[in-house]
């Protein structure tokens, strides 16, 4: 019997889900609403899914232990959240963009998951979405910059996500590069070319961005190049690359029009004012003195945490104390995504956010471990590794599951590369 997956019915779902992955991974950074639309073309696929898995009689099983657990964990954040939420009695706040249901995400991209699992596309509607949105990315940075003349690139968003999310779109993109380049076929030449430019642009524009915190993550992505290219390219080839990426970082630092030498600099700058002159009215200092509060409100309910609610109620009160920083009380958000989850939602809540990382993080480093697996699979396994260790050092000086880009992103990334390394090729399905 045809299988559920060779049907019709299966095909346009597997070509939908494609669709989906591409077109998120395009337009995440390029496109405002580009997370809602796709969030919930993600849902729909993942019902039509359901639905026809439900009726067919005969269909091989084919999700793991794996995928429950990632479903497991997914589940687990959402609940936590939303329990938090409903104790509370207040949706999430997110800056300038009003109140968000954050906490059904995680249950979208569950349900996505186990559809994409089933019905998997080819992992070249990420690659090439991927790099479309490095690509776009970095041309916008460059237009904003070099031609309206702003201090830093960010499309109109948060620059911090902006530029957080473009350097994760250009690593994901060098492993691409690496990918067609193993292909050593006339149809893939462009693709290399496209990938290669699209890692380099999306660089580009994190560091138009300005985005500092996120730059820390860079060493520890150059890191996972080296399982990337086991047993692909020689070693002398790989510390070409590397030197040749450690260059490109020195020589956009040292060209003063970037920007970057400044911004790295008025760190110093920065800690000197917080910690000698008692001046918080910097970056670094509102950051220092927000998560001052954050512990503070920890302390206050350590379990279950103060509520979303309690944040914007306790900050002004905080202030008046003169406990923390009157710049703060602007803020909707912790900069921190450890801390602000520590104050809102308490032990409870860090403990879902740590298995959270944890999960993803097992499920790639397995594949990655595992050595009769095909080149797609375990690139695709350091990409989704990219994704949590990007993510996590993102979320040490800002919160990034508080933004609606950042957190989708966060869901998206992670959940396609693990879809998409199930994927097999005709001949061996």
């Amino acid at each position: 019997m045809q299988s559920v997956q060779q049907g019709k019915t299966g095909r346009i779902l597997t070509f939908l889900n494609g669709v989906i992955i591409f077109g998120f991974s395009a337009s995440l950074v390029l496109i405002p609403q580009a997370h809602w639309w796709f969030g919930l073309a993600a849902l729909v696929s993942a019902f039509l899914a359901g639905s026809v898995l439900a009726g067919y009689k005969k269909y091989p099983f084919v999700l793991t232990g794996d995928d429950y657990k990632l479903v497991g964990a997914l589940v687990l954040f959402g609940s936590v959240w939303w329990w938090n939420v409903l104790d509370s009695g207040s949706l999430p706040w997110v800056a300038d963009e009003g109140f968000h249901h954050l906490y059904l995400w995680p249950f979208i991209a569950a349900f996505f998951l186990l559809s994409a699992r089933v019905f998997t596309p080819s992992p070249h509607w990420l690659w090439i979405g991927v790099c479309c949105g490095a690509l776009g990315a970095g041309m916008i940075a460059i237009y904003e910059r070099v031609v309206i003349g702003q201090s830093r690139a960010d499309n109109g968003i948060n620059a911090i996500p902006f530029g957080n999310l473009s350097l994760l779109l250009s690593a994901i993109s060098l492993i691409a590069a690496i990918y067609y380049i193993q292909k050593r076929r006339q149809p893939y030449y462009w693709l290399v070319l496209l990938a290669i430019s699209a890692a380099f642009l999306g660089f580009l524009a994190s560091l138009l961005s300005g985005t500092r915190g996120g730059w820390v993550s860079i060493p520890f992505i150059i890191a996972l190049l080296a399982p990337a290219t086991k047993n692909l390219i020689t070693p002398k080839a790989r510390n070409l690359t590397i030197v040749f990426i450690v260059l490109t970082i020195i020589v956009a630092i040292a060209y003063p029009p970037s920007g970057v030498w400044l911004r790295l600099v008025s760190i110093f700058d920065d800690a000197y004012r917080y910690f000698v002159n008692n001046d918080a009215n910097n970056s670094l200092g509102t950051r220092l003195e927000m998560w001052r509060a954050g512990w503070v409100m920890f302390i206050e309910n350590p379990v279950f945490g103060v509520g979303e609610k309690s944040i914007q109620k306790l900050l002004p009160l905080l202030i008046s104390e003169e406990i923390a920083y009157e710049r703060g009380v602007v803020f909707p958000q912790l900069h921190s995504d450890i801390i602000d989850t520590l104050a809102r939602r308490g032990l409870l809540g860090v403990i879902s956010l740590v298995l959270l990382y944890a999960a993803f993080a097992l499920v790639f480093i397995k594949k990655m471990l595992q050595e009769n697996y095909q080149l797609h699979s375990r690139l695709l396994a350091v990409s989704g590794m990219m994704v949590i260790v990007a993510f996590f050092d993102f979320g040490l000086t800002q919160s990034m599951f508080r933004d609606l880009r950042g957190f989708s992103g966060f869901l998206g990334f992670s959940v396609a590369i693990w879809a998409c390394s199930g994927h097999r090729p005709r001949t061996q399905s």
